[in-house]
């Protein structure tokens, strides 16, 4: 079960945790967490067998969460600090600039270690992603959908590293947005891009955090001249979308400066509690599930999931709710495919 949970502006992270008792792991064991079970639960009945097994994975998720709420709390400590700080900065006529950039380098030392502390399920959006690796989102110059649909006719060459085999798009002649976003997912999926609009309608593109220095640096499109050039293949202008906390901008020279660092520190902050607030709503999720699981059969789970899938697939066709299907069918293994096929 693949799981992203959104938060404001897209991101979806670690809203904080369930107030009522969510076990988080203490920061000195925080990384390895998420190889333990989240939960120590009764070994259940044979009769919850099945339901048993597939909490497994719901338990992984719960540890993965944990680790990321456990991260988003210290960050949140350390930022609530640094902003006490500013703020008697402030109001003293000289500032100890030496020791807010020592504040400012231990921020920034903690960001880096986001991928490890979160047991990998926060990006760099701070948006939460369960059962599946956090990826990096990015934006590609001259890939608008504008310039795909509209415009002469011409054919895209996308290649990595010769690694893959390459991928022709024909954009141009007027095609329909879905349709040229429908190509570009299936020349870009084998070299681990997926093409996504926003919430404004604009084009945006992903990959797996790991992946991304990779295709950064080797991802190249060919053209027809006209979007792109002809003849060798140019390097795809490539960029990824800004961090959601970058410490080392903020400025600490003098009152002006410290004055708006002040204010993106307040920035980060809110952001954090939002991530804060998701993690919580999925850690409670996870816990309700593992508990249905413990309960039913795994033909009545079966049952409920298709009901429960059938209602949203034929709710009105738009793309968001295709993006609520999306991760839930990436998490299905072909192991639990293959066990609800074995029952009919």
């Amino acid at each position: 079960m693949s799981t992203t949970f959104s938060g404001i502006n897209q991101t979806s992270g670690d809203k904080r945790w369930s107030k009522d008792g969510a076990v988080v792991a203490p920061a000195s064991t925080r990384a390895s967490a998420a190889a333990r079970p989240a939960l120590e639960s009764p070994r259940p009945s044979a009769g919850a067998a099945s339901g048993w097994r597939y909490s497994t994975q719901l338990n992984e998720q719960l540890s993965a969460a944990q680790c990321a709420l456990g991260y988003v709390d210290g960050m949140l400590r350390q930022l609530e600090s640094f902003k006490g700080n500013l703020s008697r900065q402030l109001s003293q006529r000289r500032l100890d600039s030496d020791g807010l950039k020592q504040q400012r380098g231990e921020l920034e030392a903690g960001w880096q270690r986001r991928q490890a502390d979160s047991a990998g399920s926060l990006d760099s959006q701070l948006r939460l992603s369960l059962g599946a690796p956090a990826r990096q989102s990015f934006t590609a110059r001259g890939l608008d959908l504008d310039s795909l649909t509209g415009g002469q006719p011409e054919t895209l060459v996308f290649a990595l590293d010769g690694q893959t085999a390459p991928a022709a798009v024909r954009v141009g002649d007027g095609i329909s947005r879905d349709a040229a976003l429908r190509r570009l997912n299936q020349a870009l999926g084998p070299l681990g891009v997926r093409c996504e609009l926003d919430d404004h309608g604009r084009l945006g593109f992903s990959c797996s955090e790991q992946d991304w220095a990779r295709l950064r640096d080797s991802l190249t499109v060919r053209g027809g001249g006209m979007r792109f050039p002809g003849g060798m293949p140019q390097p795809l202008p490539a960029q990824a979308e800004p961090a959601a906390l970058d410490a080392g901008q903020w400025q600490l020279d003098d009152h002006a400066q410290v004055r708006q660092t002040l204010q993106g520190v307040v920035r980060s902050i809110a952001q954090l509690q939002q991530t804060r607030a998701a993690i919580g709503s999925a850690i409670a999720e996870a816990r309700q599930s593992i508990g249905q699981l413990a309960r039913t059969d795994e033909q009545s789970w079966a049952s409920g999931f298709v009901s429960d899938f059938n209602a949203r697939l034929n709710q009105t066709a738009d793309f968001n709710h295709l993006q609520q299907l999306v991760p839930a069918l990436l998490g299905i293994s072909r192991y639990r495919v293959i066990s609800l096929l074995s029952l009919r």
